[in-house]
């Protein structure tokens, strides 16, 4: 279980992903967009930054986790090979993103991700485990 699909959008794309926990989906959003911005390029691992975020809810929390993943990337120059969750609360995600410095030769940018936005934002818990759907600013 757990996964994530790119969704189209007159000038944005969205992000839909599933998970098991509400770890697994803020970790297959990540995947998502790195999928987004990277396509299937091929990322070490090679180094990790912790990241702590702070938000009112959930969805307040994802929107600040993938902000600052693509922060990551485009002010300290991190391309993202993947995500660790260390621990969630209603308020507070702490994590890890791992990757390597970014090499325009080896890292072909597939799509420019200008924001992560708040446009049909949602993060919920259903029977077969949890979800959540955003879009960003292309």
């Amino acid at each position: 279980m757990g996964g994530f699909r790119l969704l189209e959008h007159t000038a944005d794309m969205g992000i839909e992903a599933t998970g098991a926990s509400l770890e697994d989906v803020f970790i297959e959003t990540a995947r998502g967009l790195r999928s987004m911005i990277f396509a299937d390029t091929p990322i070490k691992a090679a180094r990790e930054v912790p990241v702590e975020i702070h938000g009112s809810d959930n969805g307040e929390l994802l929107v600040g986790w993938l902000s600052e993943i693509l922060y990551l990337f485009e002010v300290h120059g991190l391309a993202p090979a993947d995500f660790v969750v260390d621990e969630i609360s209603s308020e507070t995600l702490r994590a890890r993103v791992q990757g390597e410095t970014f090499d325009p030769l080896r890292h072909p940018v597939e799509r420019e991700v200008k924001a992560i936005t708040y446009h049909q934002l949602s993060v919920a818990r259903d029977a077969a485990g949890w979800w959540a759907r955003l879009y960003v600013d292309l």
